[in-house]
């Protein structure tokens, strides 16, 4: 083949100093340099000063926990309503069984979640406990009724 471009070789021979790296003439500059430095940055000297721990951080607003007493009287409220809604769901011939159902079955877990909440109230709470005791046993009875066909006519 025949050679387009004619390069040639040609080296040049690199000129380096003689003897390495320059001598400034201090034989310890490194080490001057490095002390300075050193010198530099110890941090200058502070006087003591003493802290207090912290104290009681009291909050800005109290948060308040509800007595079981408050949790039956409120849910045995909602059950309440609820079986208000259904009764008069009941009492309206436009609205099917089909429809009531979903009703119920939140008034049948309700039913048994005040149940569970009764059981921790304390003999104090004796007429309280039996109000939601019936509205329970009230509740679980019309989903039974409701369940075994008894509206259907």
């Amino acid at each position: 083949m025949v050679n387009i471009h004619h390069i040639q070789d040609t080296t040049q021979p690199i000129k380096t100093p003689q003897g390495g790296p320059e001598k400034t003439g201090k034989k310890d500059a490194f080490k001057s340099a490095l002390t300075q430095a050193l010198d530099k940055a110890e941090p200058s000297e502070t006087p003591e000063t003493t802290t207090h721990g912290l104290g009681e951080i009291t909050p800005t607003r109290t948060i308040q926990i509800p007595e079981q007493a408050d949790l039956v009287s409120s849910s045995t409220e909602k059950l309440l309503g609820l079986l208000e809604t259904y009764t008069a769901q009941l009492q309206d011939p436009g609205v099917s069984l089909k429809h009531m159902a979903p009703v119920l079955e939140t008034i049948h877990q309700r039913a048994d979640q005040l149940v569970e909440e009764t059981r921790t109230l304390g003999s104090d709470h004796a007429g309280l406990r039996d109000i939601a005791t019936q509205t329970a046993v009230a509740a679980q009875t019309e989903y039974i009724k409701f369940q075994r066909g008894d509206y259907l006519s």
